[in-house]
């Protein structure tokens, strides 16, 4: 499998399929096919797509066709656990499940860490929900440490 940048001319429809599998909740409502009910999505990709060289998408291309698995990175000012300003960070991982436990997520990972030593960087972060333990062992398993838990909440302010 070919780990490579992503084209966004090429990629595109394969790589909002691969969001949308990994956050479906950033969908908007039903609608009559992926590209209405992906609407949140577009601007964000269009905006990763015009900026590869700050934020790479590394994408595992299938043998024959599409795509099987994509990573999304960009630079945070800050992230728990860090030395170092700004900090490369896997903004999102995703392989298809017939892919998975082959090794295409690790190749992926690798790809992020190539870029960003590169680019001169010494580490790199990222971020899992806290139920997602099978993120947590990939994690795990590629030589990532895990430095913090958190819960988040809101609190909506009404009128008064």
């Amino acid at each position: 499998m070919n780990i490579r940048l992503l084209d966004p001319e090429q990629d595109w429809h394969e790589w909002l399929r691969l969001r949308l599998a990994l956050w479906p909740e950033d969908s908007g409502p039903e609608s009559s096919g992926p590209e209405d009910s992906a609407a949140p999505h577009l601007a964000e990709m269009a905006d990763l797509a015009a900026n590869l060289d700050t934020q790479p998408v590394f994408v595992a291309e299938r043998p024959f066709s599409g795509l099987g698995g994509f990573v999304e990175a960009g630079l945070r000012s800050y992230a728990a656990g860090c030395d170092t300003t700004p900090v490369p960070y896997i903004e999102g991982w995703y392989v298809d499940p017939d892919l998975r436990q082959q090794g295409v997520g690790r190749r992926l990972i690798e790809a992020v860490e190539q870029w960003a030593k590169a680019q001169g960087f010494v580490e790199i972060a990222s971020d899992a929900e806290l139920h997602n333990t099978l993120s947590h062992q990939a994690h795990a398993a590629l030589g990532f440490e895990e430095v913090e838990r958190t819960v988040s909440f809101r609190k909506p302010l009404s009128n008064l």
